[in-house]
């Protein structure tokens, strides 16, 4: 019988906040180790059975593999992803994933990740050493992290065997933006996970703490305070009822700082209650660049 249970089985727990501070609005820093296993304890009850990772997390795979080491009666799915900055060569992917199976304390992993779309593009060959390292049953889904929509444009023309893509999709980086191209990866039988739909805590900063540059992103941010409003449910609901909703999502991505924040997801998650996308879908932010943490 299957261990998970909808709509949880569209949830995947980001592990980022485990090995460094991570987010805009992150005000509790890295959790303690006895922290990330009460955390771990409590997503593995609570029917959580996919993990996001990479090796360029600090020492959450470590952490994670502990766990995994300690407990051996709770496995998780782990998606890990493979660091942009490490040079890999020809061949020499099974090797170094074999390396990450032992840190994480696994014989193989669920989905590995080329965590930088320009990896494989300065190294054509990596795309073949995934899908043979797919062959040889060591990783069991191979993915790839994107950004833009003309990435995801290249991987349906060029690299189509991936398994899956991770984009980031949220209230701002919307349906307006990314339902076609995400659509059409479908299409393509790749599987969609969506990441950064809190857009790393921005939605949660008051405005007067904003930096100037993310200052244009305000005027948007009031649009939702108001859709939020109308709807009568808060922020953190609404982001999430909102990725949760989209058909052409197969999984969304949420990372935690801490135990309550992983409580409140949780629950948000189990509501009953609907909401309408269509004011949210109209939102058109023309500031694009500003969309992209990567330009913070």
């Amino acid at each position: 019988m299957e261990r998970i249970d909808a709509p949880k089985k569209k949830l995947i727990l980001g592990t980022v906040q485990f090995g460094v501070k991570y987010g805009i609005n992150n005000i509790f820093g890295k959790p303690s180790s006895d922290l990330v296993t009460k955390i771990l304890h409590y997503a593995f009850e609570n029917r959580i059975s996919i993990l996001d990772t990479a090796e360029a997390y600090g020492n959450s795979q470590k952490l994670i593999g502990n766990f995994i080491k300690s407990n051996p009666n709770k496995p998780f799915d782990i998606i890990t992803k493979l660091n942009g900055t490490t040079i890999i060569k020809k061949n020499k992917l099974i090797d170094h994933i074999n390396q990450t199976c032992k840190v994480l304390n696994v014989e193989s992993i669920y989905g590995y990740t080329i965590h930088n779309y320009q990896s494989i593009k300065k190294f054509q060959f990596l795309y073949l050493d995934i899908l043979n390292a797919k062959k040889t049953g060591i990783i069991k889904n191979a993915g790839i992290s994107v950004y833009e929509n003309n990435e995801i444009e290249d991987v349906i023309k060029n690299y189509n065997d991936f398994d899956f893509i991770q984009i980031p999709f949220n209230l701002l980086d919307n349906e307006s933006k990314r339902k076609t191209i995400m659509e059409k990866a479908k299409q393509n039988k790749i599987e969609i996970h969506a990441r950064s739909i809190f857009l790393q805590g921005l939605f949660f900063k008051p405005y007067k703490e904003f930096p100037q540059k993310l200052k244009p992103l305000i005027p948007y941010i009031k649009t939702l305070n108001n859709i939020k409003d109308d709807l009568n449910i808060d922020m953190q609901t609404m982001a999430i009822k909102y990725a949760f909703k989209k058909k052409y999502i197969d999984k969304v991505l949420i990372g935690i700082d801490n135990i309550n924040q992983l409580k409140n997801n949780i629950d948000v998650i189990n509501l009953k209650t609907d909401i309408s996308t269509n004011e949210i879908d109209k939102i058109n932010v023309l500031e694009k660049k500003t969309l992209s943490p990567t330009n913070w």
